[in-house]
Order: structure tokens, then sequence, then C-alpha cells
């Protein structure tokens, strides 16, 4: 058996980025459950923007869409309706920009917080300024939705901040030209250029840094500060966080097994369960502390039955997860709801 790369961490996405994509399906009258099904989401995850996926699993989402919308184009004309809040505080830090040109900075050194494995640079070159898009994973293909996606969005929303200056000079695209390169003309305004190394697009430089409006200094403070604490680290000591997030990520949904996890993170189920040993736990281990810690949070917000936690959490019922929850934090369930610590309760 080949064994898997089990050195580099798998890349995440977090979910908001799919929002539009589902609300221009649902406005077309076109139902998402088998879409989602397919590619093992949920409508409860992605009501979390903050939820993160594997980008192979939302690169193979978008791909499936013109299957279900009859539209090739889906996802570039899904980009024209994108909005800062779509992206949280990195869409919202680049919309709250001065010019053009610092707000597709913003856009490249905060993307990180957002999406992994994805590389965004932002150049002057002969009086225009290149913005580049590029997956770096040459093994996570095909993407043609997301990179036509990418450009759309990104110029909707630079069109939305700063008008004029934003108009497009040239655009880039790394895929071979598809049939409905009119549509793409029409949706980003120029031609594209097909074939190309990476995705790009190519502002006027003179435009692209004048000053459309004054910064709020201490709401720019706030939403970097935001941005920065949603970054994660790469190093492979990063296993454990990812697992504690897929965990997240199906708990109620699905069962959490070795070979679920496994497979999302592109390890084979031995090496996932050989390193998890190395760090000195389990995912038995690691899910038993999610489902307290999660359990935990619901009883003291007190809006849930323990019918209803048990459900979340995937216990079989509210019996379960009554005895599981002793068992753990060593007082019953009634001990903490609404975070009373009645002793005859």
């Amino acid at each position: 058996m080949t064994e898997m790369r089990q050195d580099v961490p798998v890349p995440m996405i977090r979910v908001s980025s799919l929002s539009p994509v589902l609300r221009e399906i649902e406005r077309r009258g076109i139902s998402a459950a088998a879409l989602l099904s397919r590619h093992a989401l949920t409508r409860a995850q992605l009501s979390d923007r903050y939820v993160e996926i594997p980008l192979r699993r939302y690169l193979a989402f978008l791909e499936d869409t013109p299957g279900v919308t009859g539209d090739a184009a889906f996802c570039a004309g899904v980009g024209t309706s994108f909005r800062p809040a779509d992206l949280g505080p990195v869409g919202l830090l680049f919309d709250a920009s001065s010019t053009l040109r610092r707000g597709l900075e913003r856009l490249a050194m905060s993307l990180i917080s957002w999406q992994d494995q994805t590389a965004i640079r932002v150049q002057p070159e002969d009086g225009a300024l290149v913005w580049s898009y590029q997956i770096d994973d040459p093994d996570l293909w095909p993407r043609r939705q997301d990179s036509e996606y990418s450009l759309a969005a990104t110029l909707a929303l630079a069109q939305a901040a700063f008008g004029p200056a934003a108009r497009l000079l040239e655009a880039h695209l790394e895929h071979a030209e598809p049939d409905h390169a009119a549509v793409l003309t029409r949706i980003l305004g120029v031609r594209p250029q097909f074939g190309q190394s990476a995705n790009r697009l190519i502002f006027d430089l003179a435009a692209a840094e004048r000053v459309q409006r004054p910064e709020d200094e201490g709401l720019m403070a706030i939403l970097t500060r935001h941005v920065a604490d949603l970054r994660r680290p790469k190093a492979d000591g990063d296993l454990l966080a990812r697992v504690r997030r897929l965990i997240a990520l199906h708990l109620g949904q699905r069962p959490v097994t070795l070979d679920l996890i496994a497979a999302e993170l592109n390890l084979s189920t031995r090496t996932l369960q050989r390193r998890l040993t190395g760090l000195r736990t389990s995912l038995r281990d690691m899910l038993r502390d999610s489902r307290l810690h999660l359990a935990r949070t619901h009883l003291r917000e007190a809006r849930l039955s323990n019918a209803e936690i048990a459900r979340l959490l995937g216990y079989a019922d509210s019996t379960a997860f009554w005895r599981a929850y002793k068992a753990g934090a060593g007082l019953p369930p009634s001990r903490d709801r609404g975070g009373a610590r009645d002793p005859d309760a």
C-alpha cells in the first residue's frame, strides 16, 4: 500500500466562501441538499462562517456546481455578487482601505487566516498593479471554478469599494480556454488570457494608488488584530488543532472515526493513530474531550435540552449523553446547566 503524504498539513478553508454559492443555487430554485451531502457538508456547518473544511473538498464542491445548475460559468457569475463579509474580517479590511493597492496588499497578507496553501501576490509592473492568485499544490486539480470565482469575486469587491480605480486592464486564468469564454469576458469586462502561469487581475497602477477615502485607524487596528488571531501555525505540530477542528466539523453529523479523520487529513489510518499515540493522545480521547467541552458550553448557555445536546454531539439519546457527561465531568449535566452548581441538583 502506498503511504499518503504525511508531512504536509492538509490545507483548509473557512466555509463562508461557499455562502454566496449556496445563495445563488437556492435563488434559482434548485435544491442543494444532494450536492452538500455528496461533499459531506450540512447547512448547520455552513451557518458558522469560521468553520473550516479541507480545501480539496471545497474545490470539488465548486467543480460540481455546473452539473447541478447547468451553467458552465456558474461560479464566475456568483463571484459578481461577492460581499466583504463573505471573507469575514479579511474582506472588511479590504473594503475599509484607503486605496485599491493597500486593499489588495492587505488581502494578500491576510488570506492565510482564511485559506491555506494559497498564494496571493501584489506587485507593480510597468505602470500596472498585478494581483495574482494561485493554489500552491498542483495535486489540487481541477480548480477551474475556483479560479474563475476568485477572480470575479475579487474584481467585484474592488469595483464596489474603489469604483473606476478598479477598471481592469487584463485578466489571466491558468486553465485552458473553456467554451464559455465569452461569458467570462462579459463578467470581467476584458477577454481573459488563458493557459497562464497564474490567475491574475491587472489594474492601472496610478489609479490603484489614488486615495479614495481616509482610513479609520481604530477600526483597522481591530480588524488587523482579529485577522492575526485567526492565523494558524503551519508546522506539523498543528496536527492536534486540525483534528479538533475536524471533530467539531463532523460531530453530530456522522460517526467520527479514525478512517474519516485520516481521510480528511490525507493520512493513512495507521499513520494518524501512530502520530496521535506519539502525542500521548488518541482520537477516542480527543472526541471525548471535544464532546465534554461543547456539552459544558451548551449546558451553561441553557438554551438546549439534554436530548438536543445529545443529538448535536452524536450520542444515541439523552441517557447516553447523561452517562458520558457524568463520567467525564464527574457530575451530572444538571450541575452545569445555566452555570449553576447547586449541590442538591
